[in-house]
């Protein structure tokens, strides 16, 4: 793939990225509205999200499966439709089942781009440059936080052609990523398949469906019994609590008596910070990493994760409930989202953990197959031993001394 492919892909990936984030912010900045709409409450609003997080957890495999195995520009664009056509759903819905329905569908699209959109980026890396990159992709991510928050509250308390503003947002969001998904198809390169190369002609063989799921099981059961795993996953859990609780701090804002306006005004904010903070921790990871490479990006991560209770309780519990404090909140919120936004760039993946995104790694399974395809055609003395440690795939060449028989026996003894 030549520079000028890879440029215009990564442009292209960005995005989508940006429309993945937009439409993220959709929902939770007009849950207010919405829940008038189809007559639901608060924990009913939240579960809509929760539905969605565990369909979109479910089809993760999948994912891994897909962009490990398919033109992972293609995946980012089949994404990009479904949850388009999700978007459009919501849009038009009326009832609460309905909404779900279309979040479940919305979940589908997400997991299928996040880790094809995060190894494509991966491969244009390497270590020192690697949190520059993810910041940089988790800053253009954030102006869909902020294009998706800011242009949908702002339209929330309007009506175009006896339409609710929000339904208007919704179909807009959905008509872009539509457009985005069909440029990432036709226009984006995925070097894996670049001058229409397959995959099978590379030293692949063609496998059952039902082969490749119990290759898939068994990689994920292998992942499964690395403790340290088992602690990330833990980890991951709790420490995503409070970005989902975040999602209804519009609302809160709105309850507690600010405008829509300057809900809009304080959501885009702390798009902002996230994004400037997402920047920033990135380079800082790529700083600290040379300087203390076996910690400087745990560090930072640590440091991170330890200022959001502090500056959340200031926001929520210190504050007080009125819009008459409207600077005050500012300025929490935006120093709350520059210094809880480092972990993702700063500690992101390297490349092949990016393409394995869930399960496992795709790019080292291509490579070991054409090397050990390759090997053991030219001398069947070589066996692979396969060893999984540390969530990879690890390949040894191990020499078999050739077996003697009686005649060769005969020979060494002539020779002695």
């Amino acid at each position: 793939m030549g520079f000028g492919e890879e440029r215009r892909t990564l442009v292209l990936v960005n995005l989508a990225s940006i429309m993945e984030r937009a439409d993220e912010a959709l929902l939770p900045t007009v849950y207010k509205e919405v829940g008038e709409a189809i007559h639901a409450t608060p924990t009913g609003l939240g579960s809509l999200t929760l539905f969605r997080s565990i369909v979109q957890a479910l089809c993760y495999p999948l994912a891994a499966y897909m962009a490990t195995r398919h033109n992972r520009a293609h995946v980012i664009a089949l994404g990009a439709f479904l949850w388009a056509a999700a978007t459009f759903l919501v849009g038009i819905s009326t009832t609460f089942l309905q909404v779900a329905i279309s979040r479940g569908l919305n979940g589908i699209g997400l997991a299928l781009v996040i880790p094809a959109i995060q190894s494509l980026v991966a491969d244009s890396t390497d270590d020192e440059t690697r949190g520059s990159a993810f910041g940089w992709l988790q800053f253009t991510g954030f102006f869909g936080s902020i294009f998706g928050g800011f242009f949908t509250i702002y339209l929330a308390s309007t009506t175009v052609m006896g339409i609710a503003g929000w339904r208007i947002a919704f179909h807009l969001v959905a008509l872009i990523s539509s457009i985005v998904g069909f440029l990432v198809w036709h226009f984006a390169v995925d070097p894996n398949f670049a001058a229409g190369a397959i995959l099978s002609n590379k030293g692949h063989t063609q496998r059952s469906a039902l082969e490749e799921v119990k290759d898939l099981i068994k990689e994920a059961k292998a992942v499964l019994q690395v403790p340290s795993f088992q602690i990330i996953v833990a980890q991951g859990v709790s420490g995503s609590f409070p970005w989902y609780s975040l999602s209804f701090v519009p609302m809160w804002f709105e309850l507690i008596g600010f405008s829509h306006k300057y809900t809009g005004f304080l959501m885009t904010l702390f798009s902002v910070s996230t994004s400037i903070g997402g920047l920033f921790g990135g380079k800082m990871g790529d700083f600290l990493s040379q300087h203390f490479p076996n910690g400087g990006r745990i560090i930072l991560s640590q440091i991170s994760s330890g200022s959001a209770i502090p500056l959340a309780a200031v926001l929520l519990l210190v504050l007080p409930d009125d819009p008459s404090s409207g600077f005050s909140h500012a300025v929490a919120i935006f120093v709350m989202g520059f210094l809880i936004s480092w972990n993702a760039a700063a500690t992101n993946k390297d490349r092949e953990r990016a393409q394995m995104h869930s399960i496992i790694s795709g790019e080292i399974q291509q490579i070991e197959s054409e090397e050990m395809s390759d090997i053991k055609q030219n001398d069947p003395q070589f066996q692979d031993i396969e060893l999984v440690h540390n969530n990879e795939r690890i390949t040894d060449l191990v020499y078999e001394e050739p077996k003697r028989n009686s005649s060769t026996e005969k020979l060494l003894a002539q020779e002695v």
